[in-house]
């Protein structure tokens, strides 16, 4: 009962046309720039391969799943600083299945010592509906239901500005920016409201210590609905290698903790995400993120003479 409950609320409310958001949220957003902001392609000034994976609502029967995976590169030995971001996304909700992938390019000059960047994104959005596991009893000819499979998708666009300094960043982007209708068959459409997001951050070094607090906080919002997190991490670096943990708080929703830890170029990270709506400890969201960089000054011969502003990730 539940099972089909669940599937007829997904169905319905996806069908109604309403603007509600189609990006899934990570809790690792603060690691994620070139996924919200096409200007953080090259944020990091190194080649940055990372994926992510998001298991959301646990225990409940079609709870949401998502997977990322994301390359994103300044252009080397071209004059100028030219980067380039590239992602696909599986989202998986109930009998939906949901694909996204990106390309993103953004066009970066210093400014007031630091950096400042306007990103593009060209995108392809495609979304399937599967009816095999709908049980409709003698209404098997409902004609709100498709028939068979259904699938469509559409082209989509965003844009997004970034402003790096050593000690902070902040930046504003939208995805979706042209509304896309995806149809799905004759009778069915499902309609993505733009996305806008706002994001900021800090780096605060404590004096005498290993020990640096970056907090951070991103807003996004669909003119209908909204989302806010507000971010305390805290990054302990020895030799090479650098601990980091925290939590996020998103006001009316969720407590997240995360725990990571960085080395020989990798990282990897382990987020939960708690609601504070009652529905339980034990129902919340599971986030792994993991990550590889390349240090593109290592392929350079002689001193390496880019400047370097590191993204408080």
């Amino acid at each position: 009962m539940k099972k089909w409950l669940l599937v007829c609320f997904l169905f319905f409310y996806a069908l109604s046309q309403a603007s509600a958001q189609f990006d899934i949220h990570y809790t690792h957003y603060w690691k994620m720039l070139n996924f919200y902001n096409p200007a953080g392609a090259g944020a990091e000034r190194n080649m940055m391969f990372y994926a992510a994976y998001s298991n959301q609502l646990t225990g409940f029967e079609n709870s949401p799943k998502s997977m990322l995976l994301n390359i994103d590169t300044p252009i080397p030995y071209i004059k100028g600083d030219h980067n380039l971001g590239f992602g696909v996304v599986n989202d998986e909700i109930g009998l939906f299945s949901n694909q996204h992938i990106y390309l993103n390019y953004a066009f970066g000059f210093n400014l007031f010592k630091g950096r400042f960047t306007a990103g593009a994104q060209l995108g392809l959005v495609n979304i399937t509906f599967e009816n095999s596991e709908i049980n409709l009893g003698g209404e098997s000819n409902d004609p709100a239901f498709p028939s068979g499979n259904a699938n469509g998708n559409k082209l989509d666009f965003g844009a997004g500005l970034l402003y790096q300094h050593k000690y902070f960043y902040v930046g504003a982007a939208g995805i979706h920016l042209n509304a896309p209708l995806v149809e799905l068959g004759e009778k069915n459409e499902f309609k993505i409201a733009p996305l806008l997001n706002f994001m900021a951050g800090g780096n605060i070094p404590l004096k005498n210590t290993l020990l640096t607090v970056q907090p951070t906080m991103q807003v996004m919002t669909d003119f209908v609905t909204w989302r806010a997190d507000i971010s305390a991490r805290a990054t302990y670096t020895y030799g090479d290698k650098e601990f980091f943990g925290g939590l996020t708080y998103s006001p009316c929703t969720s407590v997240a903790l995360f725990l990571g830890l960085e080395m020989m170029n990798i990282t990897l990270s382990y987020g939960y995400e708690i609601f504070t709506s009652g529905i339980g400890a034990e129902n919340g969201n599971h986030d792994i993120f993991l990550g590889y960089k390349i240090d593109l000054g290592s392929f350079k011969k002689g001193k390496n003479k880019h400047n370097s502003i590191r993204i408080l990730q």
